[in-house]
């Protein structure tokens, strides 16, 4: 991407995780102020880490919507609060549990950032919503005719019949080291678990090259009239098996085994992953390609894979959370130490002959000095009251801060 050319404000909805979570980070390394929304304490705590603020507004309710968007001052929305459609196909997750959610936060979305005048929006969607074709599906393709699909299709309807200006982002199947969906695919294959086969080609994309997709279409400039549908994808379209496979080598470990089919697959209804894994899914990106100069960074699942498992050992070697709940026995030792009962003041003594003094100091048995108190860390012994006071403020502040985190994680 080109040098940022103007500082935006971004409201990211769907910050904390994912698409999200990278999006925000990529706006934040071009330069860009953003208020992202998170669920928990340690989807905040991510967003925070990234170097955005974050916010819990209901995003079923427009007004508090609006509120948080004049609170970022937002000029641009990021919409990722779909990005749970648009996992790997093996998730074998109740999308449907999440289709009124999407419906009711969309339109709310909306709502909100029309009342505010937001200037340009581009919202998530995926590419299995075209129609099963020869060859790769191109933006204005006709769309899929099924009734799983409908809920991602109502969502996008809802957005084209708004009056904002922007882009829908139809994506091939997003993988990365913040997605929900490829650590779960990870432990399916370090427990050695039977995984769902899908033998047919498919469109994938790392979630970094779609953030820096999404970042590039809110910089872009010229004026955007309307809604637009964009696609994006990698260069070389695999199998959900293949994807497996590359997935095992990334991480060092042997291939996993295919679930095939029984006559018992035969009788259950058809679950929405079924639908996705027998599924030809191939997306053309030539328009994001030639009209914005956006490659992706990972060309093919090999290297974002890769990418991946550097992500997850980076976490592994340095926990963020547990850096960030670490016990100072230091600063609580001092932080309960009663300063002002155990260090007493001077006490004026009157002065006394020297041959008095020699001759108690003879005969006075010795004297060991008494110990300090048990500490895991130093003890302010010659402080001045100044300087103790202000290390004690600060020990009682750290305290209360640990103690506030932990009961918020609770």
């Amino acid at each position: 991407m080109a040098e940022a050319k103007q500082s935006l404000n971004v409201f990211v909805i769907g910050g904390a995780e994912g698409v999200g979570l990278a999006t925000v980070r990529a706006l934040m390394r071009r330069g860009h102020k953003v208020v992202a929304t998170a669920c928990d304490a340690e989807g905040a705590l991510a967003v925070r880490l990234a170097g955005a603020l974050p916010v819990y507004p209901d995003l079923g309710r427009a007004s508090e919507v609006l509120s948080n968007l004049q609170l970022a001052k937002a000029d641009a929305v990021v919409h990722a609060g779909p990005q749970v459609f648009g996992g790997l196909p093996h998730a074998n997750w109740d999308f449907t549990a999440c289709s009124d959610q999407l419906l009711s936060f969309t339109a709310a979305v909306v709502q909100a950032a029309e009342a505010h005048g937001i200037h340009r929006i581009v919202s998530l969607s995926f590419g299995y919503l075209y129609e099963a074709i020869h060859g790769a599906a191109k933006e204005g393709d006709r769309d899929a005719r099924d009734s799983d699909y409908a809920p991602m299709l109502e969502a996008e309807t809802i957005l084209r019949n708004s009056g904002l200006n922007g882009f829908i982002i139809r994506s091939g199947y997003v993988y990365g080291g913040n997605s929900a969906a490829t650590e779960a695919l990870a432990q399916s294959i370090k427990h050695s678990r039977t995984l769902p086969s899908g033998t047919k080609p498919a469109s994938w994309i790392h979630e970094d090259d779609l953030a820096a997709a999404i970042v590039t279409l809110l910089e872009a400039e010229g004026a955007v009239n309307g809604i637009e549908t964009i696609n994006a994808a990698d260069d070389a379209p695999r199998s959900p098996d293949e994807f497996v496979a590359a997935a095992c080598d990334a991480l060092g470990l042997s291939a996993s085994g295919f679930a095939g089919d029984s006559w018992l697959t035969a009788l259950r209804q058809k679950t929405f992953r079924d639908k996705l894994l027998e599924r030809a899914i191939v997306i053309n990106s030539d328009a994001l390609r030639d009209r914005f100069a956006w490659r992706p960074r990972h060309s093919g699942i090999e290297s974002g894979l890769e990418a991946t498992a550097l992500t997850w050992r980076m976490k592994d070697a340095v926990d963020a959370d547990d850096y960030y709940k670490y016990e100072d026995k230091a600063a609580e030792a001092i932080a309960a130490f009663a300063y002002d009962a155990a260090l007493l003041a001077p006490v004026a003594v009157e002065e006394e002959p020297a041959a008095k003094v020699e001759a108690a100091v003879e005969t006075a048995a010795p004297v060991k000095a008494a110990a300090p108190p048990t500490s895991n860390g130093p003890t302010p012994w010659n402080e001045d009251d100044a300087k103790r006071e202000e290390r004690k403020r600060k020990a009682l502040e750290r305290k209360a801060k640990r103690a506030a985190r932990q009961s918020g994680g609770s």
